[in-house]
């Protein structure tokens, strides 16, 4: 039988036991209902991601399409060097001619064009021996043109520059390739052939001239003598420009030198081709050269040096008259000034020494 603290206890503990059910049933449901809210927003957020995600794909395509190539980033980048390349070889070039206007006895040549011209010269070589052409092996060929090549080169160097005669060069291949053969026969072919060697090889143009005579000299005692061809020779010239040849070839000390030459070609020149020694000491002197036997400051000695420009052929040396000794010597252009100097180049340097005159007057 139960007491009235047993009854009033267990109405208690059963509404107890309700409560926990009810808080059990509430946590199981609320579970429930967060499980599906949470199945119903996490598609729409995985949505929303791949929709923002295919977006970011779209703008870096976008972007990728719209951004020029690596290659032709290059080719922009090459384009622009070349541009600024060109406009620098463009004042390059402007200032080179503008400094070879006072750098007298140099000319910039025409390198393709020389070539072209001497390429033609050897096959028109070619043509005209003919079948003799066609006789010689190519060994020969290379090797008579070595030599040819071989001797001109050190003929010149030794004379400082002078013009090598043709008799000593078809000497040369004779003893190369026995007196009277066929080596000498072509001769005209193989000296074609260096010239243009001499131009692709060395830079130089093997130039050819004939050898200048005396306006003074004896007339010819026969016919034979008067139509007797001129000896024809041949002077090396490099054909750097003028730039390349102050800069690496040119010796500054022999500027000095270089200067008196042109100044005697050209009193030389405007005295019709011929003047009397001892007027172009009296010239000389008006430049401080008091005595051409006399060691100057910046020439050396003078006299020794006019002797080595008749000696390469630059001017020539000639009695003033044959059959009277008393009257003196006289100073002509000998056919290395075109090759060393250039006769165009003593015009200009005249022309500018008369139009600075005339400025200053």
């Amino acid at each position: 039988m139960s007491t009235p603290v047993d009854s009033c206890l267990v109405p208690s503990a059963r509404a107890s036991t309700r409560r926990d059910d009810v808080r059990s049933r509430a946590s199981s449901s609320s579970r429930a209902i967060v499980g599906r809210t949470a199945r119903r927003v996490m598609p729409r957020a995985s949505a929303k991601a791949t929709t923002r995600a295919r977006e970011e794909d779209v703008d870096a395509t976008t972007r990728h399409a719209t951004r020029p190539s690596a290659k032709k980033r290059r080719t922009e980048a090459s384009e622009g060097t070349e541009a600024n390349t060109a406009g620098a070889r463009s004042v390059e070039d402007a200032d080179a001619r503008a400094s070879n206007e006072a750098y007298v006895g140099v000319r910039d040549a025409d390198v393709v064009e020389l070539t072209q011209r001497y390429v033609d010269g050897e096959e028109g070589a070619r043509k005209a021996l003919g079948e003799r052409a066609d006789a010689l092996t190519r060994e020969e060929r290379d090797r008579l043109t070595s030599e040819v090549m071989r001797y001109v080169l050190f003929s010149s160097h030794r004379e400082r520059g002078a013009p090598v005669p043709r008799t000593k060069i078809t000497e040369a291949m004779s003893a190369l390739g026995g007196a009277g053969g066929r080596n000498v026969r072509a001769g005209s072919y193989v000296i074609a052939a260096a010239q243009r060697k001499f131009l692709e090889i060395f830079g130089f143009e093997m130039l050819e001239c004939s050898r200048a005579q005396s306006k003074n000299k004896k007339p010819a005692r026969t016919t034979e003598q008067a139509n007797a061809a001129p000896t024809k020779c041949f002077a090396l010239k490099s054909v750097l420009p003028a730039q390349m040849r102050r800069k690496f070839v040119d010796d500054p000390k022999a500027s000095a030198a270089r200067g008196l030459a042109i100044v005697v070609a050209a009193l030389i020149q405007i005295s019709s081709g011929c003047i009397r020694e001892d007027a172009l000491h009296e010239h000389l002197k008006a430049l401080g050269i008091a005595n051409v036997k006399e060691p100057h400051g910046e020439l050396g000695d003078v006299e020794h040096l006019l002797q080595s420009l008749v000696k390469r052929r630059v001017f020539m040396r000639e009695r003033t008259s044959p059959d009277d000794p008393a009257a003196g010597y006289s100073y002509e252009l000998a056919e290395g000034a075109d090759a060393i100097i250039g006769c165009e180049n003593i015009d200009k340097f005249v022309h500018e020494i008369m139009r600075a005159q005339m400025m200053v007057a």
